[in-house]
């Protein structure tokens, strides 16, 4: 039996190569992070966790950030939203393939919206996304069209095999947390441009303080700008904002709320990247 190939990250983690698609092989043999500018702001915030904190990611994809998260911070209680199966069994791959155990992780199937509700879930591997459809079945073909354009230019193509949009039911981020039932110190989110959507229906958990810190993955200025403000209403005070970063595609907002969860920032240089070094809280 062929054994299967392992992609190991200059921080340790590791996955199974055959998860990863060209593009992300080609920006790995680069900067060998899967998002260069992130990754140090990632690694001090979550240092700044308690060690018994809580961490949710929302867009887990198949595991990177729950999984260095847990490098770092063995003690972290992490849930992480993944509505993608696929991705699902290749994240409980790499559980075990980190030597973590799947109780180290809770992990929900369901979008987090801007609602409770039905929504449609197009599949497109790394890319995919909930839409909101109306009654006019033509503005859901124009925002699958608009979504798919904005994959090819951030490029992230379109799968072969993408499957139509089908119903799936989503939760919003408020009732993530009710779920939750204890604050959160960092929620860090990377979906496709519905940020501001999730933002939106949060509001009880950031006018509260329930969440003290977001990460963002920011998609598109416009969107960018939007997450901002609507942070800034609930008074969270912006940390760190860069809506076009020089090495990966997404942009990144930190806002937090009480004490400052970042105390030294730079931008990220790939000599910063070959130099880090993440050992475990002890």
């Amino acid at each position: 039996m062929t054994q299967r190939k392992i992609h190991q990250f200059s921080n340790g983690v590791k996955v199974y190569d055959d998860h990863l698609i060209p593009v992300q092989r080609e920006r790995y043999n680069r900067l060998n992070v899967h998002e260069a500018e992130e990754e140090q702001i990632f690694i001090d915030l979550i240092h700044a966790i308690p060690a018994e904190g809580c961490f949710v990611n929302i867009g887990a994809a198949i595991g990177y950030y729950p999984l260095l998260a847990k490098l770092l911070a063995p003690t972290l209680s992490i849930y992480a939203i993944e509505p993608l199966q696929r991705h699902r069994k290749f994240f409980d791959e790499n559980i075990i393939l980190n030597g973590f155990s799947p109780a180290d992780f809770i992990i929900y199937k369901e979008p987090i919206a801007s609602s409770d509700g039905t929504a449609m879930f197009v599949d497109n591997g790394y890319g995919s996304k909930v839409i909101f459809a109306n009654k006019q079945n033509d503005r859901l073909s124009s925002s699958i069209k608009s979504f798919l354009k904005t994959l090819l230019q951030s490029g992230i193509r379109k799968r072969e095999n993408a499957s139509k949009p089908v119903p799936t039911k989503t939760i919003t981020l408020d009732s993530l947390m009710s779920r939750i039932s204890r604050p959160v110190d960092l929620v860090q989110m990377d979906v496709q441009g519905l940020e501001a959507d999730i933002l939106q229906g949060a509001s009880h958990s950031s006018r509260t303080g329930k969440i003290r810190a977001f990460l963002i993955g920011t998609h598109g200025r416009k969107n960018h700008q939007k997450c901002a403000d609507i942070l800034e209403k609930y008074r969270y005070v912006i940390e760190f904002a860069e809506d076009d970063p020089k090495e990966q595609p997404d942009g990144i907002i930190v806002a937090s709320k009480g004490a400052p969860m970042l105390t030294q920032r730079q931008k990220v240089t790939a000599s910063a990247v070959k130099s880090w070094q993440c050992e475990p809280r002890r």
